[in-house]
């Protein structure tokens, strides 16, 4: 069977604010390229369409001439404006054709993107490979739809949801990601988030045993390790095949398992191989012992949640970390050599403009290489979302285009904030952050490639584009008293 495997149309500005456009960047998406290969080794011709590369009419033409007998559409909330379109336009041009989407936004709400267009034929719930795969035998076969596990489809006018898919136990049984099958030359990392190029991003494990009460877990609450020898063989494929000097794990808890993460370093070591990688944890989950053998193997930086610098906002969250921990953390991380990247939050429910401003201070206390500062945002799924759909917390903007962390707006304003205050504290949070001459130092003194020297280029662009910003929201607010 012939299938197109389909990133919506977008672009920077359909998920940046106006003052960091010039330092995103766009990623493959792993899920879809994990679909990819296991469809393709099930005998299917696949072509993987990137929405970022190219417009609706260049990618309707593209499935058309393919001559796709089905189309598979990767869909998050706050792009459901854009996929929606595209699908109705390829079900308009090929009538015949079985569409049919998944992701985080079609997992987290699948009954209200069902019900907002005729042209869609089934939602894939949850873990996409092992379901996408039935699903395309069953329409390939005529199979009724019913024994599917894990789908939302249509019948007898309504709908319907099959018995849910269980989680995919031995991820070892997965192919490596199609990445072939994708453009790689045209992609390219954010700057914040890399430290070199040729870069490639990669999953050890799936799944995060933690409760935040922001987070949707797409891969659910258990932890699901893969065989570090095959992570390791992956790395060693991107090395040999496509030059590439870093991977970003994108794992939500990547020290979740230390022999796991030991596996890893040991086999790193013991082929040889030259390569930075990033990892994402919690700031309770490291040793020095680990962290040691983890830089010995390339780790170079570790990103931490930190999220608030006040304990009861981090209660709030449910973060279940300490602010003594997290400040142990990362130092610790610091004295082992290994760099830092941490988030903050702000708008978190019972959160004032005051609280904000300590948040700013922790983060400068830290001094971590890179940050990011966030609104809050209730994703679909989360408890956050349905807290607030019972009238907790704060409002929150009904649009689904909204629904993003790095907007012009916030999507959600708690009850002890306005929006304004939200977006004043994520501009003063850079500007206090980044215009500091000993940092500045820090950064100048610590650059590790031409690729960073670009990152800090386009990064100082967008400060002062925010301190424009900042200048000019302070003029209008004297206006107004």
């Amino acid at each position: 069977m012939r299938i197109a495997l389909v990133v919506p149309p977008w672009g920077p500005d359909d998920i940046r604010a106006k003052d960091t456009r010039g330092i995103s960047g766009c990623w493959p998406t792993p899920g879809l390229q994990y679909i990819a290969a296991v469809l393709r080794d099930a005998g299917h011709e696949i072509l993987f369409l990137e929405g970022f590369f190219y417009n609706n009419e260049e990618m309707l033409k593209k499935t058309v001439d393919f001559g796709a007998e089905a189309l598979g559409v990767y869909v998050i909330s706050l792009l459901w404006d854009k996929a929606k379109p595209f699908i109705e336009e390829v079900k308009e041009s090929i009538p015949s054709i079985f569409t049919f989407i998944g992701g985080h936004g079609a997992t987290a709400m699948p009954e209200i993107l069902m019900e907002s267009t005729v042209a869609l034929d089934a939602i894939v719930i949850g873990e996409g490979e092992i379901t996408s795969a039935e699903l395309i035998d069953a329409v390939e076969s005529g199979v009724d739809l019913k024994e599917v596990r894990g789908l939302l489809i249509r019948d007898e006018g309504g709908l319907h949801r099959t018995p849910p898919r269980e989680m995919i136990d031995n991820l070892d049984e997965l192919p490596f990601p199609a990445v072939d099958l994708c453009e790689m030359e045209r992609y390219y990392p954010s700057f914040e988030q890399v430290s070199t190029v040729p870069a490639m991003q990669m999953l050890a494990s799936r799944g995060c045993t933690g409760s935040c009460l922001y987070c949707y877990k797409m891969y659910g609450s258990r932890i699901r390790l893969r065989d570090p020898v095959l992570v390791v063989d992956e790395i060693e494929y991107y090395i040999n095949n496509y030059g590439t000097r870093e991977i970003k794990f994108w794992d939500e808890h990547f020290t979740s398992d230390h022999d796991h993460v030991y596996g890893i370093c040991d086999e790193i070591l013991s082929r040889g191989l030259k390569i930075r990688w990033w990892v994402s944890c919690r700031a309770d989950s490291v040793d020095r012992p680990i962290l040691m053998a983890m830089k010995n193997a390339g780790c170079w930086c570790i990103n931490y949640g930190v999220e608030s610098g006040v304990q009861k906002h981090l209660d709030t969250l449910m973060k279940f970390e300490t602010l003594d921990q997290i400040r142990s953390t990362v130092q610790l991380t610091h004295s082992v050599g290994i760099k830092t990247h941490t988030t903050y939050i702000f708008g978190i429910p019972g959160e004032t403009f005051e609280d904000g401003l300590k948040t700013i201070e922790l983060a400068k206390e830290l001094g971590s290489f890179t940050v990011e500062f966030f609104p809050i945002t209730p994703f679909p799924g989360t408890p956050l979302y349905k807290g607030v759909l019972n009238g907790l917390f704060g409002t929150m903007s009904e649009k689904l285009a909204d629904q993003g962390m790095l907007l012009d707006r916030p999507c959600f304003v708690p009850f002890t904030m306005t929006a304004e205050e939200i977006m004043e504290l994520r501009r003063l949070a850079y500007i206090k952050y980044f215009f500091r001459p000993k940092f500045l130092l820090y950064r100048v003194m610590n650059i590790m490639s031409p690729f960073q020297v670009r990152a800090m280029w386009n990064g100082a662009k967008s400060l002062l584009q925010m301190v424009g910003e900042q200048v000019s929201a302070l003029w209008e607010k004297s206006l107004h008293q």
